[in-house]
């Protein structure tokens, strides 16, 4: 792994994926720059029914829409992670390209239709490469916030996104949730996965060009890959809010004006301590992230 100083060098980053961009530059080596992508070609509200949509989020508490993103650009950020990995690289390093905050820049309209017109990102997101052939697995069952994330049944304060960049399947460890239609009739709220009913889990496949929501009081979780599994799990998750309500998290981040190289650098970097919890991080790992932060 490259050294914490080595990693304040954007060309660095720049180098090791030249098609995908750093605060509006390309990679030295890339000869063909296509630059930004529109947030036009990556997301179609057109092919959204969204009272629909809204009908079933706040019945089953999550939503997950097929087909709304281009793939090709997926592709472009699936394969910088797979360079990341290959470079013995943590995937959350993919939230130092704009096309990773692109991604979910362009679902703006969809997050507006779920939290208005005051929306704000919060410093709450990951990445995730899971290998089947390393008994990988995602997130054990949690819920995103603790709190009060929901006014009643039609005001939503903060809502989290999840794009597969890869084939997630019930092999490689796809999402998993409990509908809150099912939990509602439960004498109590589920506290731990011994309390969920087993019938009422629902496994979520997805493939590229999809997006998932959740209310982040939806009880959810990623399965283990079995060792057979074709390829790993790929995927994105951040974390959004209604801006007109205190702060979930701070700083609060401006999703269409993503923070600088250096400040996403810091921003990464904090992850790792805040995620150790929900997943198995080397020492010297988390020691290498502190350093992202502390330099």
């Amino acid at each position: 792994m490259i050294s914490p100083e080595q990693a304040q060098k954007a060309d660095f980053w720049r180098q090791l994926n030249p098609d995908l961009h750093i605060d509006g530059h390309a990679g030295a080596a890339n000869g063909h720059d296509t630059g930004p992508m529109a947030a036009g070609m990556l997301f179609d509200p057109a092919k959204i029914d969204f009272s629909t949509l809204s009908d079933r989020f706040w019945d089953e508490g999550y939503f997950l829409l097929s087909d709304v993103l281009a793939v090709d650009v997926l592709a472009r950020v699936r394969n910088a992670i797979e360079r990341l990995v290959a470079a013995r690289l943590p995937p959350a390093m993919i939230y130092l390209y704009d096309e990773a905050w692109q991604v979910f820049a362009a679902l703006s309209p969809l997050l507006s239709h779920f939290l208005g017109d005051r929306v704000a990102l919060l410093p709450h997101f990951w990445a995730w490469h899971i290998d089947p052939g390393a008994q990988g697995k995602g997130w054990p069952p949690h819920r995103d916030y603790q709190g009060e994330s929901v006014i009643g049944d039609d005001m939503l304060i903060s809502l989290s996104l999840w794009v597969p960049l890869s084939d997630a399947t019930p092999e490689n460890g796809c999402m998993y949730v409990l509908p809150r239609s099912f939990e509602r009739w439960y004498k109590s709220p589920v506290s731990k996965p011994q309390d969920v009913l087993l019938q009422d889990v629902r496994a979520l496949p997805a493939v590229p060009g999809a997006v998932m929501g959740w209310r982040q009081d939806v009880y959810h979780w990623g399965g283990r890959a079995s060792s057979y599994a074709a390829s790993p799990r790929i995927s994105l998750s951040l974390e959004f809010q209604n801006a007109a309500f205190d702060p979930l998290g701070e700083p609060l981040l401006d999703m269409t004006s993503p923070p600088q190289f250096k400040t996403r650098l810091a921003l990464i970097g904090a992850q790792f301590a805040k995620y150790q919890h929900m997943q198995d991080m080397d020492k010297d790992v988390l020691a290498w992230a502190e350093g992202l932060v502390s330099i």
